[in-house]
């Protein structure tokens, strides 16, 4: 399946064959005619709880951007909870996270990956406090 990335456990091993045969991924074509190597790419993981917006990654720098390979938000509590992941204040995906277990994810191909605006951050609003985890796979390339 070349050109898709999936985290498949908490090592952080990315790509796959099939669910019994982990593949390292050893490159990641960028925009502008670079390539990424696997070892570039970038994981934040961790939770959050707060109604409103939320930062999963920082904002970079000027004359740089994050680019997302791939995201997952996945509800913690029992209390539905509307997701929007976004950058600059506008939502590019949102799900309603019924119950505990479900989740807002996407996957991008290697040269279609998401490529958020110049030194804006990834952020996800909930429309309540709840409990929830997010993983992301990413990098940063310049936007010069």
């Amino acid at each position: 399946m070349a050109g898709r990335i999936s985290i498949i456990n908490q090592d952080h091993t990315i790509g796959t064959i099939d669910g019994d045969n982990p593949l390292p991924v050893t490159t990641v074509p960028a925009g502008g005619g670079t390539d990424v190597d696997a070892a570039d790419l970038l994981y934040a993981t961790g939770t959050f709880s707060a109604s409103g917006m939320n930062t999963l990654v920082a904002a970079p720098g000027a004359g740089t951007r994050i680019v997302v390979s791939a995201f997952m938000v996945q509800n913690e509590s029992a209390v539905a909870t509307t997701a929007q992941v976004g950058a600059g204040g506008a939502a590019a995906f949102r799900a309603l996270l019924q119950t505990q277990g479900a989740a807002l994810s996407g996957s991008f191909l290697a040269g279609r990956e998401w490529k958020l605006g110049a030194n804006e951050a990834l952020t996800v609003t909930l429309s309540a406090a709840n409990s929830h985890g997010y993983s992301v796979v990413y990098y940063v390339e310049s936007t010069g």
